[in-house]
């Protein structure tokens, strides 16, 4: 078992880790928001404007609050069940044929990565080293 301080500092790599994938997420489909209205729009969701804009605030507050180490466990969750929806949404690699379905199984294997990576902090919390 890892120890204190050791235990905290990991945690604290790991959940900048984690919150750099939404945050990031968020910064590209705020710089580059008529694509990521394409791109919801190719995914067929309903009240378009609505969700797009709620996925931009979700990824910019939620990492923000994990990485601080404020609302870890809510923010991991909140997220952990938008990357299970998203997946399922978007990258339902089960329904699709050729070039498509290996993009989208790697896809939908990476977000299942970063929900185990969600669960986790949800299990521990933020150790430590809160900012």
């Amino acid at each position: 078992m890892v120890q204190e301080p050791w235990l905290s500092w990991l945690l604290l790599a790991g959940r900048i880790a984690i919150a750099v994938v939404f945050l990031v997420s968020g910064v590209h489909k705020g710089i580059w928001f008529s694509k990521a209205v394409r791109e919801y729009q190719d995914a067929k969701v309903p009240f378009l404007y609505f969700f797009l804009i709620a996925t931009i605030a979700l990824h910019l507050v939620a990492p923000v609050f994990i990485i601080t180490g404020y609302f870890v466990r809510e923010s991991a969750i909140t997220l952990a069940v938008f990357t299970v929806v998203a997946t399922i949404k978007v990258h339902h690699f089960w329904d699709m044929t050729g070039d498509d379905v290996l993009l989208h199984s790697r896809i939908a294997l990476t977000n299942l990565a970063v929900l185990g990576g969600l669960l986790l902090l949800v299990a521990v919390g933020p150790g430590k080293l809160v900012l």
